[in-house]
């Protein structure tokens, strides 16, 4: 019997140790960590459901864009759309990449995603987030600049000094 269960689990932790690293977006990889564990509970979801057989039958929406323009909506976090974005920000989930290949190459695992699309929608979102197909190219990393911080340019400015060209501070 397949869980999605340790996979999210580790993954959510890769991602809080990542967040640790790297400080420069905190709300990013918030947003990211709550994002997986989003999916992990939907898939698991879906795999009870699909045991049970009590999957509701797939439906069309027609979309909604452009037709009411009355809704607002909070501005989201937006996600890198790149092939491999999140492998190449966290290096060493290599590691457990392995994991999931195996996961997904049991028998149960490849009956379930054959039955149900939803659940085939998210793997896929999440291997574009980790896997770098042949023939593409791994995205590129954009960190933003975190140092130095605006309170320690302000003091600086108050103390009537400058940075140096050598990094040091200099008096005016």
């Amino acid at each position: 019997m397949i869980s999605f269960v340790p996979f999210f689990t580790l993954l959510q932790a890769a991602l809080g140790i990542a967040s640790a690293r790297d400080r420069s977006k905190p709300m990013f990889w918030l947003e990211l960590w709550n994002r997986v564990g989003r999916m992990g509970r939907r898939l698991d979801r879906l795999v009870a459901q699909w045991r049970a057989g009590t999957l509701p039958a797939p439906r069309e929406r027609p979309s909604e864009n452009g037709k009411r323009s009355d809704r607002v909506r909070k501005p989201s976090l937006s996600f890198p759309k790149g092939y491999g974005w999140l492998v190449a920000r966290m290096p060493d989930i290599h590691q457990k990449l392995s994991d999931w290949e195996l996961l997904l190459s049991h028998e149960e695992s490849v009956r379930f995603l054959a039955d149900v699309p939803a659940a085939r929608k998210i793997v896929a979102v999440l291997e574009r987030m980790l896997f770098v197909p042949p023939g593409k190219t791994v995205a590129k990393v954009k960190r933003d600049v975190a140092w130095p911080p605006p309170a320690w340019v302000e003091a600086v400015r108050g103390a009537q000094m400058v940075v140096g060209p050598t990094g040091r501070l200099e008096w005016l």
